[in-house]
């Protein structure tokens, strides 16, 4: 088996317990923070990645977002280099402006984007749409597409439905999405039925004024986040801007949780909506995806299970990372450490 050394140069807050979880978990691993309990500027981390790089070689460098894409004329000209997108940009504001949600990220248009991309030997897309899309703009010889392996565990599916689970971060999609799930479906789908609602992640800090509702729980952060879904009857992610892949809707179908999302959620999975998991863009809509789910098990089984049954055959390991792998394989390096799909 290949081996390879992986070094992680870290531009974000951390605290020493981060650094202990990291350790334990990628022993083999080694971790370079720019900085400790506090965020940094661009500017700030470029200069710090300046100081890092001198004197060092690396075959390949990964880059995660293209914020950060100033640091590769750091690298020596013998490096490859992968920019991890995570998702388009110019998509992105596309998208939130037609919400009227703020944005505060980095401002590109199509034509930057795409110039940005041509500077680096490759481009990893998280998603099939995606990839099509820019494959029709540059040489699609330097695109990858690296989508997400979720956690694959299945649940069985319980006879009564009692808890709607719901996983996510404040990011600005997910709290214009679930605002508009409260305000429209959840008061009509609880009076209806015998349900709680479930939340489970950071997003909690933006919904204070529901936190005392008695069919509501927000747990916060967790450590084991397959606790969360092995808790679930149905998933739900009511996201209606942004980009990129859903993870959190990948990740409910790896553990063969019945979902139901939006047209926008759906992204890249279109062609399994209605089969592998239920899509709803209106109140109506989602109410009649929670009326069959809830009164027929049989049904809300077999959505379960063909989501659980994509997710194993599109989003495993060895078809998420197979092109990524391709590359580093055919990468000359000193090999000392283990690398594998885990």
């Amino acid at each position: 088996m290949n081996k390879v050394e992986i070094t992680v140069f870290f531009a974000g807050a951390f605290y020493e317990q981060d650094r202990e979880i990291l350790l334990s978990k990628f022993s083999n691993v080694k971790f370079e923070f720019a900085t400790q309990e506090s965020l940094i500027t661009f500017k700030e981390y470029e200069e710090k990645f300046k100081e890092f790089i001198e004197g060092k070689n690396f075959n390949l460098a990964i880059v995660e977002y293209i914020e950060l894409s100033n640091i590769i004329e750091y690298l020596p000209p013998t490096t490859i280099t992968m920019l991890d997108t995570h998702d388009l940009v110019f998509e992105k504001i596309k998208s939130f402006k037609e919400f009227r949600v703020d944005y505060d990220g980095v401002s590109l248009s199509k034509k930057d984007e795409l110039e940005i991309f041509e500077c680096y030997d490759y481009v990893l897309l998280i998603q099939k749409k995606d990839f099509e899309k820019v494959a029709k703009e540059i040489d699609n010889s330097k695109l990858l597409l690296v989508t997400h392996p979720p956690f694959l565990e299945k649940i069985s599916i319980r006879e009564i439905c009692r808890v709607v689970g719901y996983v996510a971060s404040p990011y600005q999609p997910n709290i214009e999405g679930f605002k508009w799930f409260l305000d429209n479906i959840w008061p009509v789908i609880s009076s209806r039925y015998y349900l709680t609602l479930h939340v489970y992640g950071n997003i909690g800090g933006s919904f204070v004024s529901v936190k005392n509702l008695k069919n509501i729980t927000f747990h916060g952060f967790i450590d084991d986040l397959q606790y969360a879904y092995r808790e679930m009857d149905i998933a739900i992610n009511p996201v209606r801007c942004g980009a990129g892949l859903k993870i959190k809707n990948v990740e409910a179908l790896g553990y063969g949780i019945p979902l139901i999302t939006t047209s926008h959620g759906a992204s890249g999975m279109e062609e399994v909506a209605s089969k592998a998991f239920l899509v709803a863009d209106t109140p109506i809509e989602f109410l009649e995806a929670f009326d069959k789910m809830i009164k027929n098990v049989a049904y809300r089984t077999q959505i379960g299970n063909a989501g659980f049954e994509y997710a194993n055959t599109h989003f495993s390991k060895e078809i998420s990372y197979g092109s990524l792998l391709n590359v580093i394989n055919n990468v000359q390096v000193g090999f000392n450490s283990e690398f594998s799909y885990e």
